[in-house]
Parts: C-alpha cells; sequence; structure tokens
C-alpha cells in the first residue's frame, strides 16, 4: 500500500525539533488531515499529500509565526489509527 510516510519539509541547519503531524485519510470525505502531536493544536486537511505538506508550510508562518522549523507527517494506518 502506501507503507510509511516520513518527510521533513523545510529543515534548515542546526534546525530545532520537528514539529510533528499524524497524516490519515477520510475516503468519505476524500481528504487528507494533519494533526500535530505536540500541545499547537494544528489541524488542517488537503486533497493530496503534497497538498498537505504544502499548506502546513504556509500555515505555520502565517498563523503561527513559526519560520524555518522543520516539520515531520508520519502516515497512519487505515484500519488502527496508529502510525504506520
Amino acid at each position: 500500500m502506501l507503507g510509511s510516510l516520513k518527510a521533513l519539509v523545510a529543515a534548515p541547519a542546526g534546525a530545532a525539533e520537528p514539529i510533528r503531524f499524524e497524516v490519515r485519510r477520510d475516503e468519505a470525505a476524500g481528504l487528507w488531515y494533519a494533526i500535530d502531536t505536540g500541545e499547537l493544536g494544528i489541524v488542517t486537511e488537503a486533497e493530496t499529500l503534497e497538498a498537505l505538506r504544502e499548506r502546513l508550510n504556509l500555515l505555520l508562518p502565517e498563523c503561527f509565526g513559526i519560520e524555518g522549523c522543520p516539520v515531520e507527517l508520519s502516515l497512519c494506518d487505515a484500519e488502527t489509527g496508529e502510525p504506520a
């Protein structure tokens, strides 16, 4: 299937810990959604995984003032909801 997805996006040298997101697919809505695993409370969605990455890269600086922080996406198993 899709296997494990781990992607670091915009990781500058000497960057802080990445912001981690669990990614799930909502088949009924036809969307991928990401939920941060920390305390920020970020939840967002997009039609494709690539669009989801792009959305996070725009959302973090615009809405949270977080610049240059790496983002880590972990694809969750559709049946168990646990990271793959």
